[in-house]
């Protein structure tokens, strides 16, 4: 499984902290768990440095 957010995140993301921990305590029980840094390989000769950051849409129906 992988995620662009860190689990401090994931409580708003699915709307609720005790959910969201609950969940991130069974994904992560006996799994190892690498942390990347460093800018993106994938936008090494696009000319981009970041990506936009990604914001929730409440408009979707």
């Amino acid at each position: 499984m992988t995620s662009n957010l860190p689990f401090a995140r994931w409580g708003d993301v699915f709307g609720d902290q005790v959910v969201a921990a609950a969940m991130i305590d069974r994904i992560v029980h006996h799994a190892d768990v690498l942390t990347l840094k460093g800018s993106s390989y994938r936008l090494k000769d696009t000319g981009i440095d970041t990506l936009p950051s990604a914001r929730a849409d409440n408009t979707a129906q």
